[in-house]
């Protein structure tokens, strides 16, 4: 069993590798419009295993965050050949599809709902858990922030500020609160910069005050996306 690092420590290795190695957890947009950073660090963990990728999601996801791109998911280092995208017209053909994918040896399946709908009872997220550990699978699970959970971590994602010069578009950044774990206190926070040479996250630093911004709202995550 993996233990949960200190509420104050200062690297994300140690969580790194709690989200690699336990079976389902959860990541929530920390705000309206958060959605794509939510599911672009879901992508990052996603694309970083060695396993098949199944994403299966409510068709009201894609219809407000757009289709799979293809040429943009390879350049972010998730090779399309490796990914099964499954668009599902209700939740809870969204949740069985995620489930049949965790019935796969080694796979990663990530399943996004959306803000409508009835939300998941504690027995759903259960399930979840209980195919992804029969198989050694893991499920990303992203979707507003709730109450009852099975998951192992819960995390609130937002977009940070991306570094780039002029004309350039600067590497995809996230905000990260940890809301809950099962094995220790949750509060920890960072700032993660996603490598797709590397297929791997670099933590940097940036001001208090900016990273408090991605959470209260006075930072618009739709402009800090663009």
């Amino acid at each position: 069993m993996l233990s949960c690092p200190s509420p104050n420590a200062t690297s994300f290795a140690g969580y790194a590798a709690i989200l690699a190695g336990q079976p389902l957890h959860e990541l929530c947009p920390a705000a309206p419009g958060a959605e794509a950073a939510a599911l672009g660090f879901a992508l990052g963990l996603a694309a970083q295993a060695a396993g098949p990728v199944i994403w299966a999601g409510e068709e009201g996801v894609f219809a407000e965050e757009g289709a799979p791109y293809p040429p943009g998911l390879a350049q972010f280092g998730l090779a399309p050949d490796r990914l099964i995208v499954v668009r599902a017209a209700k939740r809870e053909e969204a949740l069985w599809a995620a489930e049949q994918g965790l019935s796969l040896p080694g796979a990663t399946v990530i399943c996004t709902l959306s803000q409508g709908g009835k939300p998941l009872d504690l027995k759903a997220t259960r399930r979840l858990l209980l195919f992804a550990e029969r198989t050694r699978a893991r499920c990303l699970l992203v979707r507003p922030l709730a109450e009852t959970s099975a998951a192992y971590t819960r995390w609130r994602v937002a977009p940070a500020p991306s570094f780039a010069g002029a004309r350039e578009l600067g590497a995809p950044a996230y905000a990260l609160e940890l809301v809950r774990s099962r094995s220790g206190p949750a509060g920890a926070r960072f700032i993660l910069e996603w490598n797709a040479h590397d297929h791997a996250f670099a933590e940097r630093e940036l001001a208090r005050a900016i990273f408090a911004a991605s959470f209260d709202g006075s930072a618009d995550p739709r402009q800090a996306r663009a």
